[in-house]
């Protein structure tokens, strides 16, 4: 009996010794990575250039090396180049491949490249950061410009397009914002739970990525202030747009400016909760006016998709982005519009 007991006080002797050195490993490895992370908390300038991932491999969605959505014909000399900017419209997330706005447009056009960077959540001083630092590299002959509904929005809870939200900002001042520590979380729950920096320092694979930013909610649920001026941020969103446009013009390369299709009549969403007293259908279509006035100033294409598609569900499985058919349709029109301007 006496040996069954020193038997079990060395065995228990021994768990707690190898979970007291768990324990420290863990508090160390915590420490250490902590102080780590602590270092990448710097100051910095420099630009957002908010993009595709270069080879990017879903089921549904690729990118090549630089960003760019394929697929595509691949630009070379014998090719005159058209870049798509914009948002999740232009994008086309849930679009099958071939069916994608700037496919269908190239499968129209020959002897043309047609190339897609649009990003959800990009506005439109977004595609100014992409032309300038990285279309433009590029020669292309014509850009195809689809903003509204993400400079509405920006506008709407910002206030301005120069801020500093974590997603939408122009420009990063602070290493936080790039996110290069945020690795993930263990895919294990008991290592989730009680051995987390032990895994992220010494077994890495056993972590998987965070969710997707875009995910989240990206703006407080609270009500927008009453009383927002709408006239100043329509010409906040005029002024962006004229940038972008006479960028692109003064390096010879044609614009095609877009209003944007929606559809909100039909899904019934004219306001949510934080947007009580404002009526987003009739602010995405005064944002849709201003798209015309800068045509019209600018003295340049313009495809109206709100009065081509308005309130047709065929064409969107949500207000503003296209089902198959919306990116086929919308396609077509784009890709007369550019034969026009590239003949």
């Amino acid at each position: 009996m006496k040996k069954f007991i020193n038997w079990f006080f060395l065995f228990f002797i021994a768990i707690f010794l190898i979970l007291g050195v768990v324990g420290i490993v863990e508090l160390y490895c915590g420490y250490s990575y902590y102080r780590y992370r602590d270092t990448l908390k710097n100051e910095c300038n420099a630009i957002r250039l908010r993009q595709p991932f270069p080879n990017l491999i879903s089921d549904n969605y690729k990118t090549d090396s630089l960003g760019f959505i394929l697929p595509y014909t691949p630009p070379d000399s014998s090719l005159r180049t058209v870049v798509f900017l914009g948002g999740s419209t232009t994008e086309c997330l849930e679009v099958k491949e071939r069916n994608r706005i700037h496919v269908k447009a190239e499968e129209q056009l020959k002897d043309v490249s047609c190339l897609n960077i649009g990003l959800s959540g990009n506005n439109s001083m977004h595609s100014l950061n992409l032309l300038a630092n990285k279309v433009m590299s590029l020669a292309p002959d014509a850009v195809v410009i689809n903003h509204n509904v993400n400079d509405l929005s920006v506008l709407l809870n910002l206030g301005t397009y120069f801020n500093e939200h974590p997603h939408r900002s122009l420009i990063l001042s602070n290493t936080e914002q790039l996110q290069t520590y945020k690795v993930g979380y263990p895919k294990n729950k008991f290592v989730r739970k009680y051995i987390p920096h032990i895994s992220l320092v010494l077994l890495p694979t056993t972590f998987q990525g965070e969710d997707s930013p875009m995910k989240r909610p990206e703006f407080s649920d609270e009500p927008l202030p009453q009383g927002i001026n709408i006239d100043s941020l329509k010409s906040m969103y005029r002024q962006s747009l004229l940038g972008l446009v006479g960028y692109a013009k003064s390096w010879g390369v044609a614009p095609i400016l877009m209003t944007q299709g929606s559809c909100f009549g039909e899904y019934e969403i004219k306001n949510i909760h934080k947007c009580v007293g404002y009526n987003l259908d009739s602010l995405h279509k005064e944002f849709n006016k201003v798209v015309r006035e800068v045509a019209l100033i600018s003295d340049v294409t313009m495809v109206d998709a709100e009065n081509l598609m308005e309130d047709n569900k065929g064409y969107f499985y949500d207000p503003v982005h296209y089902t198959d058919s919306g990116s086929i349709f919308i396609a077509n029109h784009i890709a007369s519009a550019l034969k026009n301007i590239l003949n």
